[in-house]
């Protein structure tokens, strides 16, 4: 392996059990917190947020000086007595294809160019997001329950980080059992066109494609808004707060909007990786599923002021899209198709 990974492995690991001892303190006082009917340690419980999200921000920086050793240091390289038969095939190719291989140009071998939220690192993202609009959400309410509850649920995502999806302990793990052939020494030069046939269409289509640094991400921060809108509901089935409420609906709009923009961004990206058979894939409709219950909820939420039995149902439609979420999430592992990881 041309990467020595021992170092960003053990940085990280140091780094995460910071971040999940942090994640845990904080819940803990938010458990205590949502227990009181006055709110106790506000100071100390902010700069517990502060640290989680330095912590945060810290490790993700960790996974982009990672990312550019890959492209830095992991080209495919080719010996130069091959490069005319493989071009010849690739534009063999291209004149069948709907979209292009970009010939092999010696001087400029293929490098990969891997957005910051694949395999384990998705989490990491995802829950990142999190954090950064739970500390907005915790800062703009005065309720010190919801802020409670706001710091628990933070401190199970970076506990599902620590023991369920570490990025650090062994970091992307299938990239590397993928590209690890690629990179031995005594391979022939018929095998290494073979692989290297095997690794350029999905360094084309996945790792280097421009819509993998747009559609996903736009699809974890609206995880992200629509866990804090999940929040914000179960306190308005219990209690009717309009400003708690109305918290919930800023980020839900938010949410919406990168939700509905991510999907869209996915559409030509799947026409080109997959063709016409995108659309039977269970997590797209899934998905399609999730936005018809979120734009049901946005909907209804325009009647909540004139009727007021309206805010009991926005809110049972929003927990139900944080459900749709979590299931259209599950699909990727238990439904076979192009999403299946």
């Amino acid at each position: 392996m041309p990467i020595d990974l021992a170092q960003f492995t053990t940085i990280g690991r140091i780094l995460l059990y910071f971040l999940a001892a942090l994640g845990g303190i904080s819940a803990l006082f938010g458990v205590f917190n949502a227990c009181r009917k006055q709110e106790r340690a506000y100071s100390l419980n902010r700069c517990l947020l502060l640290g989680v999200n330095t912590a945060f921000a810290a490790g993700f920086l960790l996974i982009a000086w990672l990312h550019l050793r890959i492209y830095l240091h992991m080209p495919l390289r080719l010996p130069l007595d091959l490069v005319p038969w493989l071009n010849e095939q690739l534009r063999l190719i291209n004149r069948q294809a709907a979209y292009a291989f970009s010939l092999y140009d010696p001087a400029h071998p293929p490098r990969y160019i891997i957005p910051l939220w694949i395999e384990n690192e998705k989490y990491y993202f995802w829950f990142m997001a999190y954090a950064f609009m739970a500390y907005r959400a915790w800062r703009q309410t005065d309720n010190h329950r919801l802020r409670g509850v706001l710091q628990l649920f933070l401190g199970i995502q970076t506990t599902i980080l620590l023991l369920a999806a570490n990025p650090f302990a062994r970091p992307l793990a299938k990239f590397f059992q993928e590209t690890a052939p690629w990179f031995s020494a005594n391979l022939p030069a018929i095998s290494r066109l073979n692989l290297f046939m095997k690794l350029y269409p999905r360094m084309t289509f996945y790792y280097n494609a421009s819509y993998m640094w747009l559609h996903p991400p736009l699809l974890f921060l609206s995880y992200a808004c629509i866990t804090i809108t999940f929040i914000t509901s179960l306190f308005m089935l219990a209690e009717r707060q309009p400003a708690i409420e109305a918290l919930g609906y800023d980020f839900a709009k938010l949410g919406y909007f990168m939700l509905t923009f991510g999907m869209l961004l996915g559409y030509p990206w799947a026409l080109q990786a997959w063709g016409p058979n995108w659309w039977w894939d269970p997590k797209i409709c899934s998905s399609i599923m999730m936005w018809a219950v979120y734009s049901t909820y946005l909907h209804s939420r325009l009647y909540a002021h004139n009727k007021p039995g309206m805010w009991y149902f926005t809110s049972i439609l929003s927990i139900l899209c944080f459900t749709a979420m979590i299931f259209t999430f599950i699909t990727s592992f238990y439904f076979p198709g192009e999403h299946t990881f």
